[in-house]
């Protein structure tokens, strides 16, 4: 027995040393028949095709939308009709209205009428015309300069120009035009009440009109003229703006012809040339302007006041670009983008009551 048990306490032995969960042999087919497989429910939507037509539901509540879009009939009958086609015959139907949708804006595009400056813009380019003729900043008085001011203003508030119109040079040409008549219209405007201030039309004995000097003490002082020049402008008066009246003035007195713009931006020139770059220097020639403006043209104090929000701006802009550079003046024969306005003699004024008795100094 001995022999026998010895060996049953090895088998024994034996089995307790294996590790916990091991088996003798891997599971068989038979095993797992004992567990019944799992199986995967069918689903009800199983051999149904996704291209199901729009419900009953689904057609009245679309319906109902496009009614409250107030369709035409005929539209709501293609609704229908495309609620219950199949979903690519929809996606074909789609892309052939983007197609149709871009052929209408193409006919738009190509029926639209030619580019023309509105009102509204004109108006603006009005405004900053004087705005930019006031400027004491502003380098000469003829030329491209000026245009290019009022350009660079456009460009930067845009107003009333159409998107890509940098790009269409046709158009660009018609602002242009637009701004250069601007410029002489204001141009003209100053001669004009430059010319009042000194001078009157008068009627002599052969019945023929003829300018007449005023005398000394009937001239329009500084101020008064200042006031004449910003009315219905959006400029006011200060210090530097009656110092380039006073410089236009004296220019007028000595040649109220054709080239008096021409020597007023020459003036301008000799004056930056004489200053040599230091401003104080410059402000000092443009105050001895003044007071002989005062002492020629009549004694007055003058009420300075601050620069407005739209002076500054153009102010500052013209600053920036041109830092006061300086410009050969333009040449006296005006060309095709200016007026007869601005070159010959202004027209005359209203005359005043009474003013026909004052004695005349001198006849031109």
């Amino acid at each position: 027995m001995a022999p026998a048990l010895n060996s049953f306490q090895q088998r024994l032995l034996a089995r307790t040393e294996r590790a916990p969960g091991s088996r003798k042999h891997a599971r068989t087919t038979s095993d797992a028949s004992d567990f019944p497989a799992q199986v995967t429910p069918s689903s009800p939507l199983a051999g149904v095709s996704a291209s199901v037509p729009a419900t009953r539901n689904t057609t009245n509540t679309v319906q109902n939308f496009a009614k409250k879009q107030k369709l035409r009939g005929d539209q709501l009958t293609q609704v229908d009709t495309f609620l219950g086609d199949a979903p690519t015959v929809r996606k074909g139907k789609l892309f052939c209205l983007l197609l149709a949708m871009q052929n209408e804006l193409g006919n738009i595009v190509t029926a639209a009428p030619p580019f023309a400056v509105s009102a509204e813009l004109k108006v603006n380019i009005q405004n900053y015309a004087h705005a930019v003729l006031l400027s004491p900043k502003l380098a000469n008085y003829r030329g491209d300069l000026p245009v290019q001011h009022v350009m660079s203003i456009l460009w930067k508030h845009r107003f009333d120009l159409p998107p890509g119109i940098e790009n269409n040079p046709a158009e660009l040409a018609k602002i242009q035009t637009v701004i250069q008549e601007a410029f002489t219209q204001c141009r003209s405007t100053i001669k004009k009440k430059l010319f009042a201030s000194v001078r009157v039309w008068r009627t002599n004995e052969k019945g023929e009109k003829v300018v007449v000097n005023l005398p000394a003490d009937k001239h329009q002082n500084l101020f008064a003229l200042a006031q004449a020049l910003v009315d219905g402008t959006k400029c006011r008066i200060t210090n530097v703006l009656c110092g380039r009246i006073a410089l236009m003035r004296e220019c007028y007195m000595a040649n109220s012809s054709t080239s008096f713009w021409t020597d007023v931006d020459a003036a301008l020139v000799t004056m930056r040339e004489t200053a040599g770059g230091n401003d104080e220097l410059r402000d000092d020639l443009f105050e001895d302007l003044i007071a002989d403006d005062k002492e020629k043209h009549g004694a007055v104090d003058i009420i300075y006041q601050t620069t407005n929000d739209v002076q500054q701006e153009v102010d500052d802009l013209i600053d920036a670009t041109t830092a006061d550079a300086v410009s050969t003046p333009a040449p006296s024969t005006p060309g095709p983008s200016h007026s007869a306005r601005d070159s010959g003699s202004p027209a005359p004024p209203e005359e005043p009551a009474g003013e026909s008795e004052q004695p005349a100094s001198s006849i031109e």
